[in-house]
């Protein structure tokens, strides 16, 4: 092999390294950004979950206060008949 030929497979290689050592750090990147991604997912399921407990909470306690009106209402006499 010429020098010249083994100056430009040098430089050949040393193109594909350096391609190959930015997609690395790209993909470092991207997989940062995605476990940032997924983490930030996880909360939001985390808040929606909260969300539908306390939902659930007031609805219960809506619940209770209608069984209360509605024996109030009873013992009071202030049932209507279609109730």
């Amino acid at each position: 092999m010429t020098d010249d030929r083994a100056d430009l497979m040098l430089e050949i290689l040393k193109r594909v390294q350096s391609d190959l050592s930015l997609m690395r750090r790209e993909q470092t990147s991207l997989s940062t950004r995605l476990l940032a991604m997924e983490d930030h997912q996880r909360g939001i399921i985390t808040s929606l979950q909260g969300v539908v407990t306390s939902i659930h909470g007031v609805e219960v306690d809506v619940a209770h206060l209608k069984d209360r009106v509605d024996r109030i209402e009873h013992r009071l006499g202030l049932r209507d008949t279609e109730h």
